[in-house]
């Protein structure tokens, strides 16, 4: 069964594996800093959920906004990691967006991106009540590009035309949390 969790110490053995795979292979296209979010939690993990409770935090510093990090589980396996931004700034309109991801480079592949997307969708609408949210990818991420067309499919909502932001062609994806 898949599920979402907050990062906590009970869980960390299960996520010590995949965390390592993350930090190791990472998305080239990993702008969100999953490489260092796993490479802290290996290396400090008190300190690394300290910081993701400051993330949470409605209390930012100028140009950051409240974020929650949640790992993603299939059964009692570590899959994946989803990060959601409450709010967005404008840059955040930019690139960014509310929900980037990562997962763990041997569970590529597999499905875990939308099935993911579904509860975090959820999520959103009941506890942000957020009636759409922003994802954006690379233009020349495939793999990204295919897996938020089968959420658009899924879900509803919009494809934004691509962009240029901070060097690179950004494609924004409006997606339905089902409000």
């Amino acid at each position: 069964m898949l599920k979402i969790e907050e990062p906590a110490e009970h869980l960390f053995d299960k996520a010590r594996v995949g965390l390592l795979e993350i930090k190791n292979q990472p998305s080239p296209f990993d702008i969100s800093a999953a490489k260092k979010g796993a490479e802290y939690a290996l290396k400090n993990f008190e300190g690394y959920l300290d910081y993701v409770k400051q993330n949470k935090s409605q209390e930012q510093p100028e140009g950051r906004v409240p974020c929650t990090t949640f790992w993603l589980f299939d059964d009692e396996k570590f899959v994946g990691v989803f990060d959601v931004r409450h709010y967005l700034t404008e840059h955040l309109r930019q690139i960014g967006g509310h929900i980037a991801y990562e997962v763990v480079p041997s569970e590529r592949g597999k499905g875990y991106v939308l099935r993911g997307l579904r509860l975090i969708l959820d999520w959103c609408l009941n506890n942000l009540n957020l009636g759409e949210v922003l994802l954006f990818c690379n233009e020349q991420n495939e793999r990204s590009h295919r897996v938020l067309e089968k959420a658009l499919g899924e879900f509803g909502g919009r494809r934004l035309p691509h962009h240029e932001a901070d060097g690179r062609i950004e494609c924004g994806y409006w997606l339905k949390t089902g409000k």
